[in-house]
Protein backbone atom coordinates (compact mmCIF):
# COMPACT_ATOMS: atom_id res chain seq x y z
CA UNK A 1 0.00 0.00 0.00
CA UNK A 2 3.03 2.27 0.75
CA UNK A 3 4.15 2.05 -2.86
CA UNK A 4 0.80 3.05 -3.91
CA UNK A 5 0.70 5.99 -2.42
CA UNK A 6 4.29 6.88 -3.70
CA UNK A 7 3.40 6.50 -7.19
CA UNK A 8 0.29 8.37 -6.85
CA UNK A 9 2.46 11.40 -5.41
CA UNK A 10 4.96 10.84 -8.00
CA UNK A 11 2.34 11.25 -10.43
CA UNK A 12 0.31 14.56 -9.11
CA UNK A 13 3.76 16.59 -8.53
CA UNK A 14 5.80 14.99 -11.48
CA UNK A 15 3.21 15.36 -13.90
CA UNK A 16 2.41 18.89 -13.42
CA UNK A 17 5.90 19.95 -13.09
CA UNK A 18 6.58 18.45 -16.08
CA UNK A 19 3.94 20.10 -18.04
CA UNK A 20 5.15 23.67 -16.64
CA UNK A 21 8.65 23.28 -17.74
CA UNK A 22 7.99 21.88 -21.29
CA UNK A 23 6.03 25.03 -21.57
CA UNK A 24 8.46 27.32 -20.08
CA UNK A 25 11.15 25.87 -22.74
CA UNK A 26 8.90 25.98 -25.56
CA UNK A 27 9.03 28.64 -28.15
CA UNK A 28 6.57 31.60 -28.05
CA UNK A 29 4.95 31.93 -31.12
CA UNK A 30 5.34 35.90 -32.18
CA UNK A 31 3.98 36.98 -35.13
CA UNK A 32 2.22 40.17 -36.66
CA UNK A 33 -1.17 39.51 -38.24
CA UNK A 34 -4.09 42.27 -38.64
CA UNK A 35 -1.91 45.32 -37.89
CA UNK A 36 -1.09 43.17 -34.03
CA UNK A 37 1.76 41.97 -32.26
CA UNK A 38 0.87 38.67 -31.07
CA UNK A 39 2.83 36.78 -28.56
CA UNK A 40 1.64 33.09 -27.75
CA UNK A 41 1.92 31.20 -25.08
CA UNK A 42 3.45 32.01 -21.44
CA UNK A 43 4.17 35.47 -21.46
CA UNK A 44 1.83 36.34 -24.17
CA UNK A 45 0.08 39.42 -25.04
CA UNK A 46 -1.58 40.84 -28.29
CA UNK A 47 -1.11 44.46 -28.93
CA UNK A 48 -1.83 46.60 -31.66
CA UNK A 49 0.70 48.39 -33.68
CA UNK A 50 -1.21 51.57 -33.40
CA UNK A 51 -0.84 51.58 -29.12
CA UNK A 52 3.21 51.31 -29.94
CA UNK A 53 4.58 54.46 -28.90
CA UNK A 54 8.41 53.86 -29.05
CA UNK A 55 9.91 50.52 -30.75
CA UNK A 56 14.12 50.05 -30.81
CA UNK A 57 16.18 47.37 -30.79
CA UNK A 58 18.59 47.10 -27.63
CA UNK A 59 21.23 44.62 -27.05
CA UNK A 60 20.58 43.54 -23.43
CA UNK A 61 18.16 43.23 -21.07
CA UNK A 62 17.60 45.49 -18.08
CA UNK A 63 18.80 43.84 -15.01
CA UNK A 64 15.80 42.64 -13.39
CA UNK A 65 14.29 41.25 -10.03
CA UNK A 66 11.68 38.85 -10.38
CA UNK A 67 7.56 39.34 -9.52
CA UNK A 68 5.33 37.02 -11.84
CA UNK A 69 7.44 35.67 -14.22
CA UNK A 70 9.69 32.82 -14.46
CA UNK A 71 13.62 32.55 -15.46
CA UNK A 72 15.23 29.40 -16.07
CA UNK A 73 18.68 30.67 -17.43
CA UNK A 74 18.27 31.48 -21.32
CA UNK A 75 14.70 31.79 -21.06
CA UNK A 76 12.92 34.71 -19.55
CA UNK A 77 9.18 34.70 -19.65
CA UNK A 78 6.47 37.13 -17.47
CA UNK A 79 6.37 39.96 -15.60
CA UNK A 80 9.44 41.45 -13.86
CA UNK A 81 10.29 44.49 -11.97
CA UNK A 82 13.50 46.69 -14.02
CA UNK A 83 16.00 47.06 -10.87
CA UNK A 84 17.21 51.03 -11.91
CA UNK A 85 13.44 52.53 -11.68
CA UNK A 86 10.91 49.46 -9.93
CA UNK A 87 8.65 49.72 -12.96
CA UNK A 88 7.08 46.46 -14.16
CA UNK A 89 8.43 45.25 -17.70
CA UNK A 90 6.65 41.96 -19.81
CA UNK A 91 9.78 40.04 -20.73
CA UNK A 92 9.22 36.62 -23.45
CA UNK A 93 13.16 36.02 -24.32
CA UNK A 94 13.46 32.89 -26.28
CA UNK A 95 16.74 33.10 -27.20
CA UNK A 96 20.21 34.41 -27.26
CA UNK A 97 20.69 37.84 -28.98
CA UNK A 98 18.92 41.44 -29.89
CA UNK A 99 16.16 42.05 -28.17
CA UNK A 100 13.03 44.31 -29.98
CA UNK A 101 12.10 46.72 -26.74
CA UNK A 102 8.26 48.45 -27.55
CA UNK A 103 6.34 51.18 -25.49
CA UNK A 104 2.82 51.81 -25.00
CA UNK A 105 1.03 53.69 -22.84
CA UNK A 106 -0.05 50.96 -20.46
CA UNK A 107 2.87 48.49 -20.69
CA UNK A 108 6.73 48.09 -21.45
CA UNK A 109 7.67 44.72 -23.66
CA UNK A 110 11.59 43.21 -24.58
CA UNK A 111 10.88 40.18 -26.69
CA UNK A 112 13.29 38.27 -29.20
CA UNK A 113 12.69 35.19 -31.11
CA UNK A 114 15.12 32.09 -31.61
CA UNK A 115 17.34 33.73 -34.05
CA UNK A 116 18.27 37.54 -34.64
CA UNK A 117 16.89 36.54 -38.43
CA UNK A 118 13.85 35.82 -37.21
CA UNK A 119 13.69 39.11 -34.73
CA UNK A 120 14.52 41.55 -36.88
CA UNK A 121 11.32 40.29 -38.92
CA UNK A 122 9.06 40.91 -36.86
CA UNK A 123 11.00 44.22 -36.14
CA UNK A 124 10.54 45.14 -40.22
CA UNK A 125 6.84 44.00 -39.54
CA UNK A 126 5.64 46.64 -36.88
CA UNK A 127 7.85 49.57 -38.72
Amino acid sequence: MQNWKKIILLIVVLLPSFFFLSKAFSSNDIYVENDELIIKGAGGLEIHKDDITSIEVVKDLPELSGTGGMSLGLIKKGNFIRESDQKQIRVVKNGDGHYIHLTTEKMEVYFNLKTEMETEGILSQLN
